[in-house]
């Protein structure tokens, strides 16, 4: 899966997305639990996430499995806050 995005705090979301296609928010909450993902489109992440809640953009997009996604906001998005 891809980040493309995440928000800023101690609880980070996180826009996914996936192999086959398609954007997923995982949520902190949930130990980032595709399971518990909820759909959205290309245009809620850029009008919506980035546009109106300040998310901030991965730039370049950042490559790994699902599994890795927790270790990935603990070490590269609160070790630095």
């Amino acid at each position: 899966m891809i980040i493309r995005a995440y928000s800023p705090g101690s609880y980070p979301i996180l826009v996914v997305e996936l192999v086959g296609g398609g954007l997923r928010t995982v949520y902190y909450e949930t130990g980032y639990d595709l399971g518990r993902a909820k759909e959205v489109e290309e245009d809620w992440l850029e009008e919506n996430a980035i546009g109106r809640h300040s998310f901030v953009e991965v730039s370049p997009p950042r490559e790994m499995p699902a599994g890795s996604l927790e270790g990935y906001v603990n070490r590269e998005i609160l070790e630095g806050t």
